[in-house]
């Protein structure tokens, strides 16, 4: 179950600051988008366009790495001017890993917002690893409702 625990375990994406970034050494972010950046299919908020902007000039490289359709996740990079990846397949690194090209994994993080596919991939691609809490639960389709629950009961272990 360890293994599925994150390095570190944050509120919100826009924890992670200029001083958290410089601290951790981080200069590449590997980041889910559903529920970790924007509400499930939603474009990005004000906040979101604020970090992404804070990211730019402290030349962080922000790439999308979501399970979601290619289509979606161009619809969300497009505005910000990012690259991003759909249809990854995590928690598998295979994609994810090609889309690395050499970058050393002790620079990057993997954002996401839950145990099993984001957490777990940035694991398999020894990378450090974020779990933030979900935006707008609400519009999750069930099937990641029901992996909460799965995912919920590991975090509990975690703490006993």
């Amino acid at each position: 179950m360890k293994y599925f625990k994150p390095d570190f375990e944050l509120h919100h994406f826009s924890d992670i600051t200029k001083e958290w970034l410089d601290n951790n050494r981080i200069t590449y972010i590997f980041s889910d988008l559903d529920s970790t950046l924007a509400i499930h299919d939603k474009p990005g908020d004000r906040d979101l366009t604020n970090w992404i902007n804070m990211l730019k000039q402290q030349k962080i490289t922000l790439i999308i790495a979501s399970n979601n359709s290619q289509g979606r996740v161009d619809r969300f990079c497009s505005p910000f001017q990012i690259n991003g990846f759909g249809n990854c397949g995590k928690p598998l690194p295979h994609r994810l890993r090609k889309q690395m090209n050499g970058t050393n994994p002790n620079e990057c993080l993997f954002l996401g917002d839950q145990l099993l596919t984001d957490i777990w991939c940035g694991k398999l691609l020894n990378m450090k690893t974020a779990l933030v809490k979900p935006i707008g639960r609400e519009h999750e389709p069930l099937q990641i409702k029901l992996k909460r629950k799965i995912e919920k009961q590991m975090i509990k272990r975690w703490y006993k």
